[in-house]
């Protein structure tokens, strides 16, 4: 048994440092595989990015185009995604509730085929616009979401700037509270 703790011990720091070697986010962006609620200090802050491409009902979006101009709820999800289809109730009655204070969400659909992603929302009662990312050009644009982790959703204050974020499946109270401190100037 010693020994197997020595081998532990002595192999630990190489396997560790193999798991490291791979391509990392920005050093100012904490871990995008810790899943919760994260809020960035300004300093951490960056421009979300002028993501454009064709929603899934087949319309140009440009997010740079609504950026500056209040809240933006990015969320990423997909139809075969079952964390996905607990939380899509919830982010289209926000997208509601929360259109008179300015603030817009917008969806980036994974993988998936327009008329699975077309069927998901309607049924879900998502009526804010998706843009379809079936080869993941987008996501992999957003430094600050896991590339493989999904849903994801990310918080765009008004100066444009990514201001949080959440990684798994949002909950009413967490994202409220979320939009309420980035809407707040927090």
């Amino acid at each position: 048994m010693r020994s197997l703790v020595a081998v532990l011990v002595a192999v630990g720091p190489a396997v560790t440092a193999c798991a490291s070697s791979g391509p990392r986010p920005a050093p100012s962006v904490p871990a995008v595989d810790r899943v919760g609620t994260t809020v960035f200090p300004a300093s951490q802050r960056r421009q979300v990015p002028d993501l454009v491409g064709t929603t899934i009902d087949g319309t140009r979006l440009n997010l740079g185009a609504l950026a500056g101009h209040g809240v933006v709820v990015l969320n990423v999800w997909a139809s075969w995604c079952a964390p996905c289809r607990s939380e899509s109730r919830t982010l289209g009655t926000l997208s509601r509730q929360l259109a008179g204070r300015g603030v817009r969400f917008v969806g980036i659909d994974e993988q998936d085929s327009p008329e699975k992603a077309r069927e998901f929302a309607a049924r879900a009662g998502v009526e804010y616009p998706s843009l379809s990312d079936r080869d993941g050009r987008l996501l992999a644009q957003l430094s600050e979401l896991p590339s493989t982790g999904i849903p994801s959703t990310l918080v765009v204050d008004r100066d444009g700037m990514i201001a949080g974020r959440i990684v798994g499946a949002v909950h009413v109270a967490s994202l409220s509270r979320l939009i309420s401190r980035v809407d707040s100037g927090g």
